[in-house]
């Protein structure tokens, strides 16, 4: 939805809905926010520059607000409005916000993933009410893709790419502009199902690698793609919302902060496959 059309009552229904999900009668627990905190903005830019917003990764090209809203059994989950691949199109979306780096060998390792599930399908409930009641989300980003994309096509530049996302809306919309932009796209929307395929015939030009994923998590994944001898050379481009160390990401050919604009996007894989494309074009391939 453009920003223009946006108003603080989209706002504060979002908020409510979350809150219905979130804080079901009779599982305790109590928000530090509800829709009453933004009673008194008249203006969709005041409600937003109350929220959190992580201007770091404004330099990017795209805004991200939030609100740490949380749910019964977790504190930490947010409430995002947020622009993705296209600018001045904003979206409600969840982020569940439990990327901690908890290890299998750690005592609560098992809990903590029994919490990230939970996390998981309360975003897909918060989601879809959204959705039911007309707010803009990640769902209208892949619809709004299909429509611009003409725009942009390019010819096959014959390279491929592995992306690996677990939003499936997020994972549509960017394939339909790799797609456009000539190269061709894979998708996998687990970790477990991308070691699965890079076991599987031709190894892609690049994996585009989420670091949110259920299950086996980006990290994961990178280290045992790094670890096998016929994979150890491939490029990554890691994507994540994440603040975390870089210093644990050392491996990977590229990092991308989400929300990220298609521009940014595209220029970094032309920057990363420049002398890959340069090769096939020599070989004929």
């Amino acid at each position: 939805m453009r920003l223009d059309a946006l108003t603080p009552a989209h706002l504060r229904s979002a908020i409510d809905l979350y809150l219905r999900h979130a804080y079901p009668p009779g599982m305790g627990g109590r928000p530090r926010i509800t829709s009453a905190d933004f009673a008194g903005h008249e203006t969709i830019g005041s409600a937003l520059e109350a929220m959190d917003r992580l201007r770091a990764i404004d330099v990017e090209g795209c805004r991200r607000y939030s609100l740490q809203v949380g749910n019964h059994r977790y504190p930490f989950m947010k409430l995002v409005v947020q622009e993705y691949l296209v600018n001045g199109e904003y979206f409600f979306a969840v982020d569940t916000h439990d990327d901690l780096d908890v290890r299998p060998h750690h005592p609560d390792y098992h809990a903590f993933q029994e919490l990230k599930a939970h996390n998981r399908g309360l975003k897909l409930e918060v989601e879809s009410a959204w959705r039911s009641a007309g707010l803009p989300t990640l769902d209208d980003l892949r619809s709004l893709c299909e429509e611009l994309v003409g725009r942009e096509s390019e010819v096959c530049n014959g390279l491929s790419i592995l992306l690996v996302e677990d939003d499936v809306a997020v994972a549509f919309a960017l394939r339909t502009w790799l797609r456009a932009k000539g190269y061709a796209v894979e998708l996998a929307h687990t970790g477990e199902r991308t070691l699965e395929r890079l076991r599987e015939g031709p190894l892609p030009d690049l994996v585009i690698l989420d670091f949110e994923l259920p299950g086996l998590d980006g990290e994961s994944v990178l280290g045992a793609i790094r670890g096998d001898p016929r994979t150890a050379a491939v490029r990554v481009l890691m994507a994540t919302a994440s603040k975390i160390d870089l210093a644990r990401l050392a491996q990977v050919n590229g990092v991308l902060h989400k929300p990220y604009p298609r521009e940014l996007l595209f220029t970094t894989l032309r920057q990363m496959l420049s002398g890959r494309q340069g090769a096939l074009a020599g070989s004929g391939r």
